[in-house]
């Protein structure tokens, strides 16, 4: 919690953030760490660790705790032949949350 409560002191009544990040499944395990780092070598090895990584409703309760209302969560999802990022609704690898701070 200490965490994100670094992350969102700055943020003022009625303004927003967004995160982005890899949830903790089988499937981000298999695509993030496995096929990103130790296949395609989109990123070095190493720079994802499993257990760090957050699902979402850890993430949303953790924002929501810090005195934000959450106002969207959508599933990304990357297309390596083209390199593009496109939107999801499959939430099982990497997923961003929008809020907005109450008050």
């Amino acid at each position: 919690k200490q965490w994100y409560q670094r992350r969102v002191r700055g943020v003022k009544p009625g303004g927003g953030l967004m995160f982005t990040t890899i949830n903790r499944t089988m499937t981000s395990w298999a695509l993030a760490i496995i096929a990103a780092e130790n296949i395609a070598g989109y990123v070095p090895p190493g720079t994802h660790d499993y257990h760090k990584l957050v699902p979402p409703q850890v993430l949303t309760g953790a924002i929501r705790d810090c005195g934000f209302e959450i106002e969207k969560i959508v599933g990304m999802r990357f297309n390596p032949l083209t390199r593009q990022w496109s939107k999801t609704s499959d939430l099982s690898v990497n997923y961003a949350v929008t809020a907005r701070k109450i008050g």
